[in-house]
Order: structure tokens, then sequence, then C-alpha cells
């Protein structure tokens, strides 16, 4: 979808480009701004070209990771000089009206600033979101258990990992959780960037009961160059004794049991096997998940949390009556959200917060990292502490 946004987004400053320039050559500029607007448009040139050479042609398995940021900065940098451009040319090209001119240029540096910020201040501006969710069929043992839920990491996007990381388990151990659970995504490519460092961190991560995670398309080894099954199980081999060192639990079609005295609650964890790779860019329903296999042996009467890297397994699970709370990613709010309105909601029935039916709840997190471009704008990383209550 990144991809998609980015050539309509090309194509469209191409054309208006062009038409910058002829109105220039009409009417000839101040040499600065001649000079100027040269620069911008060349340096966004290179920008765009660099990305896909970057990503495509200059990576492989070894520099993977590397390349992918670097390409993700190119695209980030090709956006800031071109949105902004893009808002100026609507104000600029209909008219030579001065006043139309000062908005269009008003307008443009707002865009650019609040651009800015959600590169420098937004990106890494942890959020913490407190939800109270109340079930009838809770076990008493369990009125007030505090889940913190966290997705989404992206850890080869960070630009100083290490640090980040320690940032955010210091905000979740602040939390007192009984248990932390992560929906999927912990890398952005390959199991390296689960560094030394960054492993040392992640065990310092800490809850009464455990830290519970599943798998995310980006932990498959899918965006590794040349990817084939061999590689993707080799990395998700890698991937999750890394994640198991760090003390998490990784839960592969799999379910574990807290106990409270004599109460239980399950909590159920979706594999992003080979199945689940053809949905990894997908909006549609998912098919193709074995749920019966995976429930097998949950009894129906303990209160299950399913943790599924995508949303769009939660109306399966609710039909079935598998789940009573799912907890999601995966979407990120396409990492725009601006007065609660994003352009995920034109494409996603469930996207971001809490969605409720008859036989179960969802949850989907906004995520912690970034894809595609480094920059979260309005869509703040999210740390999400859940409250489990009897009605």
């Amino acid at each position: 979808m990144t991809i998609i946004i980015t050539i309509l987004l090309a194509l469209a400053v191409i054309y208006l480009d062009y038409k910058a320039y002829r109105k220039l050559i009409a009417q000839p500029p101040h040499r600065a701004v001649k000079y100027s607007f040269i620069a911008v448009v060349a340096i966004s040139y290179l920008m765009i070209l660099l990305t896909p050479i970057f990503m495509y042609f200059v990576i492989n398995e070894e520099n993977c990771s590397y390349m992918m940021k670097t390409s993700m900065i190119f695209l980030t940098t090709y956006l800031l000089l071109s949105i902004p451009r893009l808002i100026f040319y609507i104000f600029w090209l209909p008219t030579k009206r001065r006043q139309w001119i000062w908005a269009g240029a008003a307008v443009s540096s707002i865009v650019l600033i609040t651009f800015l910020y959600s590169v420098f201040i937004t990106r890494t501006d942890y959020e913490v979101k407190r939800v109270q969710i109340a079930y009838k069929n809770l076990p008493a043992s369990f009125d007030g258990y505090k889940l913190v839920f966290i997705s989404d990491i992206h850890t080869g996007s960070m630009i100083t990992p290490s640090d980040d990381i320690s940032e955010i388990v210091g905000i979740i151990n602040s939390l007192g959780a009984d248990a932390v659970l992560f929906g999927g995504d912990i890398i952005n490519v390959h199991h390296s960037e689960l560094s030394s460092s960054v492993l040392n961190e992640l065990l310092r991560l800490k809850a009464r009961d455990g830290v519970y995670a599943v798998l995310g398309n980006h932990d498959t080894g899918a965006y590794i160059k040349n990817s084939n099954k061999g590689k993707r199980e080799a990395n998700i081999t890698n991937l999750v004794a890394k994640m198991e060192s760090a003390g998490w639990v990784v839960l592969r079609d799999s379910t574990e049991y807290i106990c409270r005295g004599n109460d239980s609650i399950a909590i159920t964890g979706i594999d992003y096997g080979e199945n689940l790779l053809e949905y990894k860019h997908s909006m549609d329903a998912v098919n193709g998940v074995n749920l019966n296999s995976i429930y097998n042996n949950v009894p129906d009467s303990v209160f299950n949390i399913t943790i599924s890297h995508l949303p769009q397994l939660w109306h399966s699970l609710c039909d079935g009556g598998y789940s009573d709370l799912t907890l999601s990613g995966h979407i990120h709010s396409m990492q725009i959200k601006i007065a609660g309105l994003s352009p995920a909601a034109l494409m996603y029935d469930e996207w971001t917060g809490l969605y409720s039916r008859e036989k179960g709840k969802l949850y989907i997190n906004d995520g912690i990292g970034c894809v595609g471009y480094l920059a979260r704008v309005g869509a703040r990383p999210e740390i999400t502490v859940i409250e489990l209550k009897c009605e």
C-alpha cells in the first residue's frame, strides 16, 4: 500500500512540477527562487530514484536491514520535500493572485513543520493508553487483571534501537503489568536486528506472569531479498530462539494458561505461518486458518485472550466463539491519525482501538515502530494498558 500511494504521489508531483516549470518560464522569478526550486525538485527526484534502487538492487541478505532503513530515510526525505510542494502548487498554479500565493506558502509551511515534527518528535513520543474492559465470564480471581499490550516494534527501522527499546521497556516496567503481550513484527526484515544490545534491553522487560508474543509478517523473513521457504524458516528459527532467550514465550498456534487459585485464563497465539503470507498486505478477511486445530484442546469454559497479528481474523474468531478478547496490530493507523481520522479507515473495517461484537471484543494497537517511512503523523507509538473487570 505504501508503494502504491508513493507511486501515485510521485506521478502527481511530476505532473505539477512540469506545470510549475512552465509557469516559472513564463514569469521569470528571482534567481534565488529559481535555484531553490531546482534544488528541491532535483533532491526529491534523487530520493525517489534511490529508494527502489537500494530496496531492490543494492540490498542482499547480509545488509538487508541496513538497506531497508536507508530506503526508508530516502522515502521520508522525498515525502518531506514533495508533500509541502504539492500543497503549495494547489494554491499557486491556478492563479496569479498574491493572496493565494501567500496562503499556499502558509499552508505548505504548516504541513512541512507538521511532517518534521512527526519525524523527529512524534515518532518516538510513546503514548500509554488505558482501557478497561468488563466481562460477565471473567473469573473473579482475575478482576482487575492488568495486561500491557504492545505490537509492531520494527526494530530495524529504529534510528537508535537499543536506546529506543530501553525507553519502551522502562515505560512498560513502570506500569506494573500482570502480563505483557506482544502482537508481532518485532523486526523489520531480518533476525539480526535483534542484536545483543537490543536483547539485553528486552531481557529487562518484566511482568508478574511473563511476556507472551506472536510473530507477524515481517518476522517471517518474507522481505529478505530472494526470499524462499528455506530462508524464511531459518529466519523464524533464529528469531524465535532470540525472543525466547529474552524470556519471552512465543505462541505459535499454541495456548498457555495463567492461574489464580482455582481459576485460570487462556492466552492463545496465532502463528504467522506460510498460509498467511498472501495476506501480509491484504485488507480482506483472512481464510485458510484452521482455528479448530488451534483451539482443539482449549476448554470452551475458559476465558480466552487471543493474540493475532492480523485483525482480519477477528470475525472468524468471534463467529466460532474462540476468543473473548482478541489483540492485534499490523495496521499502525498507516502512521497517520489526525483528530481521530486516518486513511486506514477507508481500507479497513477495524483499524484502531476497541471494537465489540456479541461473542467477543477486539483491540488494535497502533504499534511502536515505523514501516515505509520514518514518521508518525499524529499516530503516536502506543503502549496499551488493558484492565480486565468482572461485570
